[in-house]
């Protein structure tokens, strides 16, 4: 079955660089999480409609931006 988050196969024996990229694509993830959190309940609450299209877009960079790097560091 191809694995479809990851096109290549994780390596166990990365190195340091490669779990500071893991890391950062985590903390990526996380920090996109809360911007998604925070865009939503801007839009909820009809608070600022543009703002939370920007966070949202925000979130998106921040995720791609953490994936990138992991790209960069560990090679995955």
């Amino acid at each position: 079955m191809p694995n479809l988050f990851w096109p290549r196969v994780l390596s166990a024996d990365v190195g340091a660089g490669g779990v500071l990229g893991r890391g950062v694509h985590w903390l990526g993830v996380a920090v996109a999480a809360a911007f998604l959190v925070t865009a939503l309940g801007w839009a909820v609450d009809g608070w600022s409609l543009p703002m939370a299209a920007a966070v949202t877009l925000a979130a998106g960079a921040a995720a791609l931006g953490g994936r990138g790097v992991r790209y960069l560091l560990a090679g995955e």
